[in-house]
């Protein structure tokens, strides 16, 4: 058995503790950049929209206003997400709700024509709509929105609501 050099012993001493230290700063870091209240808000950054995305309502039955939230978001990748990973006891709607938590929409004004417009920037976004008819019904539209071009535009109707519900 050969005997190390003293001189390689003290350097590998001290490359030990410098990890140990960058480990160490780095969660430190982390740590520091966590909001006081313990929840994370994402916040969308108005200064990259570049876009305008007009949405209609085209159903004269419409009588409440329409309330609509736009998240920066990409559906179909969080579907794939919940269908590859098991989640006992937990539905979609459970895991959509907990990852739009930390999300802070973007909520167009509707006129009283039925039209409103986000200035959003490219990418995935994710549109939930409500409103409410004259026959008692609540209306819902779920649409996943690619944003790629400088003007889009969406009608929503009953023909594409994602859901209609009547309460007795």
């Amino acid at each position: 058995m050969q005997e190390q050099n003293p001189l390689i012993k003290i350097v590998e001493v001290v490359l030990a503790l410098a990890l140990l230290g960058a480990l160490f700063f780095a969660g430190w870091r982390i740590y520091r950049s966590l909001p006081a209240d313990g929840a994370a808000r994402i916040v969308f950054d108005d200064a990259a929209a570049n876009s305008e995305l007009t949405i209609v309502v085209r159903d004269g039955n419409a009588v409440g206003p329409t309330k609509v939230e736009l998240y920066p978001i990409d559906f179909t990748t969080i579907q794939r997400e919940f269908a590859l990973n098991t989640h006992p006891g937990k539905t979609m709607e459970d895991f959509l709700a907990q990852r739009l938590k930390n999300l802070v929409p973007v909520q167009p004004q509707m006129d009283r024509t039925g039209r409103a417009v986000a200035k959003l920037s490219e990418g995935n976004w994710w549109m939930r709509a409500t409103s409410a008819s004259s026959t008692g019904e609540s209306i819902e539209w779920r649409l996943p929105v690619l944003i790629s071009q400088r003007t889009h535009t969406i009608e929503l109707s009953i023909d594409n609501a994602y859901e209609r519900s009547k309460k007795f």
